[in-house]
């Protein structure tokens, strides 16, 4: 598992790639990110935190307060308004769509699927929704992505130096993100360390150096697993710490004690919460179907038939998640047939952070299945990238053809999106009589052509821009009765 693959080699193709998306990002974050100048969603939570830090107080919050602090941060320069609460999550939200194109190279050894990948973090709705407006998430999925990105630089190095290094960066990110939001980041760590220790594992196990297999072998493996636990750990525990600095430093925290007081406050306040009910509340198995959005600010007391409809929503790319629904399940199969650590990777982080909410019998929102939707942007590029090579008896483009044909039903409706769909059917039909590498080809670009007209299509939207009553129905897909309701 170590040493292998190699990373590519940094080309100038790589450069103009990873500039080009850096700037679509930033250009579509950026624009009219301060409207509206009021506090949207949660915002009166991260913001109220960001001016407490101002002006020397403290403020009990149920996250940790990393996202505050550099909200705060921005807002001393830049002032108490809607650029100053917004800027860092614009700033992250870019970072982010680089280190996924960084991430994708190594992962797949392509820079197409890296491109393809950090273009579904431009792409997707929610992902950019909270690159503009001062929530939480967007801080520690950077942070989780960078620590991924550590752990695949560790896998593939042989160096002692290099790993060490990606160790420590490793702890440094994982200690950000477990700063930055509760309890999903331990599963970040969770899932990074199970691959560190794997990767430790195999090496002792199969390098020639360690065989046959001696007592001191196994002393010495046990020894690099506790050092690479000590060494992530020690410096993610650190950094934690040193974020909750400023509730000491404000008197509401005198101790640890009162730290760990603290967390047994908040656990028993998320009991609670088990017999509340929100409007926008979701589970976790009906998130990947996107049946259910959530309204995150609107500009209408009500929504009379001559007047513009004006709202933000946590709604995704729906293209987007459901070729997500399609392409994990095939990238599990690839794991297994390939014995691919790489895409185990993917298939199991995905698997991980959906699991983690099936205990949680309080209310749950749409939003909480960001971390495992980033990781199913890989196994969707995967897929996008293996369908467009052709190869006979291949099921991807038939998978990426349902999300795209589910999307026609619904977008177009009948009988005209239906006979898109059925014409699309019989091209890649005749194409793959003829030639399976075109037909693939054909499926691949449908695909990608789809997912960029919904962005456009959604973008009023995420972004709080006018819509007619008619067009805001027109893009209401799903309207209930019941949990199917994007409304």
């Amino acid at each position: 598992m170590i040493g292998s693959p190699p990373p590519l080699r940094w080309l100038r193709g790589d450069s103009v790639a990873i500039g080009a998306l850096l700037a679509a990002a930033l250009a579509t974050r950026l624009w009219h990110f301060w409207l509206p100048a009021d506090l949207v969603f949660d915002e009166r939570y991260t913001v109220a935190q960001a001016r407490h830090f101002l002006s020397g107080l403290s403020y009990q919050n149920t996250h940790p307060p990393f996202s505050s602090l550099l909200m705060a941060l921005s807002m001393k320069f830049l002032g108490d308004n809607a650029v100053g609460w917004r800027l860092p999550n614009v700033l992250f939200g870019t970072a982010l769509v680089g280190i996924t194109y960084l991430l994708g190279r190594r992962i797949f050894e392509s820079r197409i699927a890296a491109g393809l990948s950090a273009s579904f973090v431009i792409c997707d709705g929610l992902f950019f929704v909270d690159s503009r407006i001062a929530l939480w998430e967007i801080f520690y999925l950077t942070f989780a992505a960078w620590a991924y990105l550590m752990l695949f630089a560790f896998m593939q190095s042989r160096s002692k130096s290099i790993q060490r290094r990606a160790l420590a960066w490793m702890g440094l990110a994982l200690g950000l993100c477990l700063s930055s939001k509760l309890l999903i980041p331990a599963v970040t760590f969770a899932l990074v360390m199970v691959f560190v220790f794997g990767a430790l594992v195999s090496e002792g196990l199969t390098s020639p150096r360690t065989q046959p297999l001696t007592k001191s072998n196994v002393r010495e493996l046990i020894l690099n697993l506790a050092s690479a636990l000590a060494l992530v750990g020690g410096l993610s525990a650190l950094v934690y710490f040193a974020v909750s600095a400023p509730n000491y430093w404000f008197g509401r925290w005198r101790g640890v004690a009162d730290q760990v007081a603290r967390y047994h406050q908040e656990f028993h306040a998320q009991k609670q919460l088990v017999t509340h009910t929100h409007p926008y509340s979701s589970r976790w198995w009906s998130w990947p179907l996107m049946l259910r959005s959530i309204l995150y600010w609107s500009g209408n007391s009500s929504f009379a038939a001559d007047t513009p409809v004006l709202a933000i929503r946590a709604l995704g790319n729906p293209v987007i998640w459901w070729g997500v629904v399609v392409s994990v399940p095939l990238a599990a199969l690839k794991a297994i047939a390939r014995r691919d650590v790489a895409i185990a990777f993917i298939v199991v982080g995905y698997a991980g952070y959906l699991a983690m909410w099936i205990p949680i019998s309080r209310y749950q929102f749409v939003y909480y299945y960001m971390p495992a939707l980033y990781l199913g942007f890989f196994a969707l590029a995967s897929t996008v990238v293996e369908c467009a090579r052709g190869e006979p008896d291949s099921w991807e483009p038939v998978a990426l053809l349902v999300p795209v044909i589910s999307v026609l039903v619904l977008g177009v409706g009948a009988p005209y999106g239906w006979m898109i769909a059925a014409a699309l059917a019989g091209v890649y039909l005749g194409l793959r009589y003829r030639s399976p590498r075109h037909a693939g080809m054909f499926v691949s670009t449908v695909f990608v052509t789809t997912v960029v007209a919904v962005f456009v299509y959604f973008l009023p939207l995420w972004t709080g821009a006018p819509l007619s009553p008619t067009s805001f129905r027109d893009r209401m897909w799903l309207h209930g009765p019941g949990l199917a309701d994007w409304i």
